[in-house]
């Protein structure tokens, strides 16, 4: 580790990923989807982060990459993080900059010019080789390089500068860390090699859970998450760290929210219920809890039902109904805050407790739900199914297609095809019941 050397306490603030003006991800498939308001969360994040970097009285802002999400359609996204970053050095606060995979050197074909630091020094770190820029008057030297290319795939931490003695040294790094996720690994290196680089802090960017990798005894080494969630797959709250740095170098970290709306799942066990409207019921409460932890967020919100039930058939054969009547709750009970983003019916039906009898074995219900579960099986080639269903989606009549929705065609799903299969396996065996009754 570096020094001991009597200084000021300091304050940086740690963000990555912001991936500004993001595109959407499958909302805006669905019609009256509050697309405008998720479509702005980027900017409107990044404009909180900085307002509270200046509250905190923060000394420095780092982003480990990914500050865009590839080049821009227009002018305006780079203009967006130019009016922030004037907004942050007009307030005397510096800022340093990684590129990642996204926004690499070689995928940015636009550019603006850009505020320099208040000392003079750029904002982006240097693509060709590591780079430390040491800021002498708040006793902090930042070590980093940006992405030359999207597919970074060496170790660039490995050629990282020593750190500086007495003064308090923070590693900018964008990279899969080996192990950490299922990401492809850019930039890939381990806790054990940038802790024996003996820095005082690495902000990590890329991945986009927020977690610390620290070894016993070493550093923290922390990917600070995004900034925002863009998706149903990126789930609760969203923000950078605010990292507190004592007069002998040593540091401590807290979460800030700054998100400006939530993705959220409601997994529901549905084993015990025997009503739908208990279900209508066990949303309504937990909407109303999660709306009050938002403190006014918009909630973007995906429900999943699972478990045996006898309400199995129903679930499948009256989604949309259903989808209806929690979007109704959604908007009501939240008072606008929320919106429904999907429901997704993962049910089995009830265990019977007894085999199956040969003549039962040989009917048409057996038969069907053995299809059926070969269907849905793990070893089933789902592709085959893709390209039926694409060819048959493509003959509908332009009128059916758009009454039903480009969101019920989500072929390339994995989950919404299995659940597709199981809704009309239940609307089949449940024809052949109310004949045979």
């Amino acid at each position: 580790m570096t020094g001991t050397q009597e200084t000021r306490p300091r304050r940086i603030l740690h963000a990555a990923d912001i991936h500004l003006d993001s595109p959407l991800q499958k909302l805006d498939r669905y019609d009256g989807a509050p697309a405008e308001r998720i479509r702005r969360a980027s900017r409107l994040a990044l404009e909180q982060m900085m307002q509270l970097a200046i509250e905190q009285q923060v000394d420095l802002v780092v982003i480990a990459g990914d500050l865009y999400d590839g080049d821009w359609p227009d002018q305006n996204t780079g203009l967006a993080f130019v009016r922030q970053a004037a907004r942050l050095i007009d307030a005397g606060i510096p800022l340093v900059v990684i590129r990642g995979n996204h926004d690499a050197a070689n995928q940015m074909t636009r550019s603006l010019p850009l505020p320099k630091n208040p000392d003079g020094s750029e904002i982006f770190l240097s693509a060709r080789q590591p780079e430390s820029r040491v800021f002498e008057s708040m006793g902090v030297a930042v070590h980093g390089q940006s992405f030359r290319t999207r597919a970074e795939t060496s170790n660039l931490a490995a050629k990282y500068p020593m750190p500086i003695q007495g003064m308090f040294n923070l590693g900018l790094l964008h990279t899969g860390l080996e192990g950490a996720s299922e990401h492809a690994h850019y930039a890939p290196c381990t806790p054990a090699q940038l802790t024996d680089l003996g820095y005082d802090y690495w902000a990590l960017g890329h991945i986009h859970t927020r977690r610390d990798h620290a070894i016993t005894g070493g550093p923290p080494i922390v990917f600070s998450g995004n900034l925002q969630g863009r998706h149903v797959g990126e789930p609760g709250a969203k923000g950078c760290l605010i990292v507190d740095i004592d007069t002998r170098n040593q540091c401590e970290y807290q979460f800030q929210a700054v998100d400006v709306l939530r993705f959220l799942t409601m997994d529901l066990d549905v084993s015990a219920l025997q009503h739908v409207d208990e279900i209508l019921d066990a949303y309504s409460q937990w909407l109303a809890d999660q709306t009050a932890a938002a403190e006014g967020r918009l909630l973007v919100v995906r429900v999943r039902l699972f478990g045996a039930t006898s309400l199995h058939h129903q679930l499948h054969q009256r989604r949309e109904p259903l989808r209806a009547d929690l979007q109704a709750i959604a908007m009501s009970a939240a008072a606008g805050e929320a919106w429904l983003e999907d429901v997704r019916v993962a049910t089995d039906p009830p265990k019977s407790g007894s085999d199956l009898t040969p003549e039962e074995l040989a009917g048409p219900l057996a038969s069907i739900r053995h299809v059926i579960d070969q269907w849905q099986s793990e070893s089933f080639d789902l592709g085959l199914l893709e390209n039926e269903l694409t060819g048959i989606a493509k003959k509908l009549p332009r009128e059916l297609k758009g009454s039903i929705g480009d969101a019920s065609l989500t072929f390339d799903d994995p989950e919404w095809v299995r659940e597709l299969i199981e809704s009309a396996a239940s609307e089949v065996l449940g024809r052949l019941q109310e004949d045979a009754s």
